[in-house]
């Protein structure tokens, strides 16, 4: 049977029913008038059950709900959003445009645009925002407005990393500087 064969039978097949059975029975009724609502779309996922060591840099939109030890960085300033679930634990720094946290986060955040904390958000260390809503999250830390000019760096450093002021080769600082909040 050839692959075309093979689609065909698929698309005639009870799945194919079934699928446009649902399709069907769950399009979203829209009143005259109004827009239809898109659900948000991820670029990536981090799923509970998935530990991830090392740092992730994207473009996008990703979403945490596992653990990440290392930092988050999203290398398009205006466009990068992070969510992370109240399962999500982030180990390290996070650097994205619009952040909403409902999990744990063990670093500094800065958001270069917006950070939504929602009730279950946990942070320890500092919070870089220009534009903050906070309800009811704890943070451990320092509070800091960014200016529009302003472009405070990150701080946090792993409890296992050397101080910038330690001896030793290139190869052991493999996090990379010990960059400082000016």
């Amino acid at each position: 049977m050839s692959m075309e064969e093979a689609m065909a039978q698929l698309e005639r097949g009870p799945i194919s029913r079934l699928f446009r059975f649902w399709k069907h029975h769950t399009r979203q009724k829209i009143p005259m008038g109004k827009k239809r609502q898109h659900l948000p779309a991820y670029d990536a996922v981090i799923g509970r059950n998935t530990e991830v060591i090392g740092d992730i840099r994207f473009v996008g939109t990703l979403h945490v709900d596992g653990k990440v030890m290392g930092d988050v960085i999203g290398r398009s300033p205006e466009g990068c959003a992070l969510t992370l679930g109240q399962l999500g634990i982030i180990e390290g720094n996070v650097d994205v445009a619009h952040v909403v946290l409902d999990g744990t986060v063990k670093g500094d955040v800065r958001a270069t645009y917006r950070a939504e904390l929602d009730s279950e958000a946990r942070i320890e260390g500092k919070l870089c925002y220009r534009v903050l809503n906070a309800r009811g999250a704890e943070i451990n830390g320092e509070l800091v407005r960014i200016d529009e000019f302003q472009t405070p760096q990150l701080s946090y450093q792993n409890k296992g990393e050397k101080q910038a002021g330690d001896k030793g080769s290139p190869a052991d600082n493999k996090a990379g500087p010990n960059i400082k909040i000016t």
